[in-house]
């Protein structure tokens, strides 16, 4: 009890004023910490170098990286020959409900977890409540593995905003065998020609659409990794997608359902997918809205920020030589008759084409429309009659990704013999590189394409 009422730890700074009034805190703080300090004594006792020390603990390390800093990430591969036992040691920072900075296990060829430190293996490393230490003994089979640590942007080696842990040295983590039998397994670690990506839409930032042409030369298996924002509604802010060139079908696209938190704040997502391909030519995009993308976070970054955007792997090392790539800017496809695309505002066009014989055509046509009318829409005329024979039908259409205004639709009709123009007309507004609304998937396609199919 003091001055008339109950005080407790947090009053602590009040109490120092009131017994050194006459002396500021700041040099209260420095004059203790001059007189703190622990002392050794004892007979055979020998000054060391921590550095030595550390040289000393870590000779049979397979893989060791301590001592973190701030917004780092370490990766090193190991090979073992046969099944092994191996010891990982960590000290990182997390809570019950998520890792900040922590170590992670992946088999170098296929790029799926192994083994990753959270809060449940962990205990207490002392110091802050957040430091969590991790001991523990693993066995892998023979393979190839990567191990990383990564650390968030506070709280870390030399940059502690709270009481360290007990061994901050060991901040990071170092892999042992956990036997000199395990040890005999190691071998030289060669990276996996796998790890190469075939297709690396990276690192990208607010308001962008990139994209990359490819084409696979055989049937192929590829490992997806798509990293990005998801909105307020369960739908993707950030996110990428994969067309067929030719077909523009989409035969892969990011959906929030299918992620999983990517680290960091609640909306950054991440999918890892491993999808097969047929032989053909394809175009990878990712785009993102006005927030929140790399190097321009609004809420807390993932864990994997390198990777926001779309990445993708062959599967099987023989297949990396069968893929090519090509402009997806200027492709047409070979059977394409009439391309009318990347539509204006207040923009009217025609094209001609002529059919000798009864012929099957694809129509694939997108534009804006709401309330059961198109308002950016196509149809096409035969000359020889005057008659309209198709056109746009809000009904027939759908979502074309983005806003709920973008429509698309994609139609097989057959066409007699004859002399056909194709119209699509535009109104003054929400058009290719001047939406007012989130951008469709595929905002290239926007216009209407006419394919034959037989």
């Amino acid at each position: 009890y003091g001055w008339g009422g109950e005080w407790g730890l947090e009053d602590l700074g009040d109490l120092l004023e009131e017994i050194f009034d006459s002396r500021s805190k700041e040099n209260f703080r420095r004059t203790l910490q001059d007189d703190l300090f622990i002392q050794v004594r004892g007979d055979g006792l020998r000054e060391v170098a921590v550095s030595d020390l550390m040289e000393s603990q870590l000779k049979d390390a397979i893989a060791y990286f301590v001592r973190a800093e701030d917004s780092e990430l370490f990766e090193q591969g190991f090979s073992i020959s046969r099944p092994t036992n191996i010891r990982i040691y960590s000290i990182g920072e997390g809570r019950k409900d998520n890792t900040f900075d922590f170590v992670r296990i992946v088999d170098a060829n296929s790029q799926e977890r192994v083994f990753e430190m959270n809060y449940r293996n962990t205990r207490f490393a002392g110091g802050a409540d957040k430091n969590i230490k991790l001991d523990e003994t693993i066995e892998l089979p023979a393979g190839s593995y990567i191990v990383s640590y990564r650390t968030d942007d506070s709280h870390s080696y030399k940059y502690w905003n709270a009481m360290p842990p007990d061994d901050p040295q060991f901040w990071g983590v170092a892999v042992f065998p956990a036997t000199s039998v395990d040890k005999q397994n190691v071998i030289p670690y060669t990276a996996p020609k796998t790890l190469e990506p075939i297709v690396e839409l990276t690192r990208v930032r607010n308001y962008e659409l990139v994209s990359t042409g490819f084409e696979l030369k055989k049937d192929m298996d590829l490992r997806v990794l798509c990293i990005g924002e998801r909105d307020g509604s369960d739908d993707m802010a950030d996110f990428g997608w994969i067309v067929d060139a030719d077909t523009r079908e989409t035969v892969w696209k990011m959906r929030a359902y299918r992620s999983e938190h990517a680290g960091g704040a609640d909306k950054n997502r991440v999918v890892q997918d491993k999808i097969e391909l047929p032989a053909g030519k394809y175009i990878a995009y990712y785009r993102t809205d006005g927030s929140h993308a790399y190097n321009s976070w609004n809420s807390s970054r993932p864990e994997d920020e390198t990777h926001w955007g779309i990445t993708l792997w062959a599967v099987d090392e023989s297949d990396m030589g069968a893929v090519a790539y090509f402009d997806e800017d200027s492709y047409t496809a070979e059977n394409v008759v009439v391309d009318i695309n990347m539509i204006t505002d207040r923009d009217y066009r025609r094209e001609h084409f002529s059919l000798e014989n009864t012929t099957k055509v694809t129509i694939l046509a997108m534009g804006e429309g709401s309330d059961g009318r198109m308002n950016d829409t196509a149809w096409i005329k035969n000359m020889d009659t005057g008659r309209i024979v198709w056109e746009m039908d809000y009904y027939d259409t759908e979502h074309a990704g983005g806003a709920r205004k973008n429509r698309r639709i994609t139609e097989t009709i057959t066409l007699p013999s004859g002399e056909y123009n194709v119209y699509y007309e535009s109104d003054g507004s929400h058009s290719f590189t001047r939406w007012n609304a989130p951008p469709p998937d595929d905002p290239q396609s926007y216009g209407v394409r006419i394919l034959v199919t037989e």
